[in-house]
């Protein structure tokens, strides 16, 4: 009986599973650090800053009253607090332009203007639109869920970086460049994180300046990382917090922030349009006025067309071919390009949001 000879495509595939699998073997002999913390929060976004913010805040305002005789009780000293942000520092995961309902933030801090909260403008001016290929068809009143009269206009990137600071002056531990990569469980429970090792090739193997990740175990672990963060995808997956969930159903939003000429649009203008250049599908345009004669571009459409060749990357391109756009956009510069994922699923798409030792936020 002649020898199997197998397709080389597929010798090469069961190597990379072995290499794979001998990696793993041997990255799990490695030693590791192990830190204790009381509350960990992975992401530092907006929604994790405002975590950790408000418990902090919480924790002092009760010792507070307990030095007052206002409650009878115990302080809560030393409470650990930890943010773990993949990115270099807090904000660069972030891209500029977005208008806040202002609400919130004012709650965490009543004073946060005069603490220096980067606001760009308050929106002033308000239009929206319906293009057709040649023509702006303007509404003659802003639809309810369009309203942002008295809202602010910001940069994100500015904004969680200054939350990051004044997280930083309220105590709480911020690690920036650790990402969280394995979650730990005990008994069904999550016990912390696994951050990941630095100094690999490509091949996964540790270099002469590899670091092992460390092993953070907390006592509730917070998921702060968006609507498709990597690390809660498996822990969702493995605890079975999206069984009974409607499919979830994503939304692709791309921006560029474009200097235009001087005069050409007040900061805090608003302008919403609908149509082109959506075919096959749902989605939309802001577009958003800043200081100095700076421009937010952005195009938003649902990833559940039935549209195959839908790409809302050359869509935000056609768009600005619209007379209406050219117009607005002549004599500008791209300065900055980027995009985001947003949920579009809406409440029954919603996962479990909590579990033993764990909780979502964001």
């Amino acid at each position: 009986m002649g020898q199997l000879k197998l397709p080389r495509r597929f010798k090469m595939g069961i190597l990379t599973r072995i290499q794979k699998l001998t990696q793993g073997k041997h990255m799990d002999s490695i030693q590791r650090e192990t830190m204790d913390c009381d509350v960990l929060i992975v992401g530092g976004g907006c929604a994790g800053m405002a975590t950790a913010i408000h418990l902090q805040q919480l924790v002092n305002q009760h010792n507070q009253n307990v030095d007052e005789g206002k409650i009878v009780g115990d302080k809560i000293a030393d409470l650990m607090i930890v943010v773990l942000e993949k990115a270099s520092y807090v904000g660069a995961h972030s891209f500029s332009g977005a208008v806040i309902e202002p609400k919130a933030m004012m709650e965490l801090f009543p004073d946060c203007l005069q603490r220096g909260f980067p606001l760009e403008s308050e929106v002033n001016d308000e239009k929206v639109y319906f293009l057709t290929e040649g023509a702006a068809l303007p509404f003659p009143v802003i639809p309810p869920p369009l309203k942002n009269h008295g809202n602010w206009v910001v940069s994100m990137s500015k904004v969680n970086k200054w939350m990051g600071e004044q997280a930083e002056a309220l105590g709480i531990n911020i690690f920036p460049g650790f990402a969280a990569v394995e979650a730990l469980y005990e008994n069904g429970a999550v016990v912390g994180v696994r951050t990941g090792d630095k100094g690999l090739d490509k091949d996964g193997q540790p270099k002469a300046n590899f670091e092992p990740g460390l092993i953070i175990r907390s006592k509730v672990t917070v998921f702060a990382e968006g609507p498709r963060g990597s690390l809660f995808k498996q822990v969702a997956q493995k605890l079975g917090l999206k069984d009974g969930k409607n499919t979830e159903v994503f939304e692709e939003g791309v921006k560029e922030i474009i200097q235009l000429p001087p005069g050409r649009i007040k900061p805090g203008t608003i302008i919403h349009t609908m149509g082109f250049p959506s075919h096959k599908s749902m989605g939309g345009t802001f577009i958003y006025g800043l200081p100095n004669d700076q421009l937010v571009v952005g195009y938003v459409g649902y990833m559940n067309t039935v549209d195959p060749l839908f790409d809302p990357h050359r869509d935000l391109q056609r768009l600005k071919t619209h007379p209406f756009m050219r117009e607005l956009l002549d004599g500008g510069r791209v300065l900055a390009y980027g995009g985001k994922v947003l949920p579009g699923g809406g409440w029954y798409s919603i996962p479990k949001l909590y579990h033993d030792g764990m909780l979502v936020v964001g």
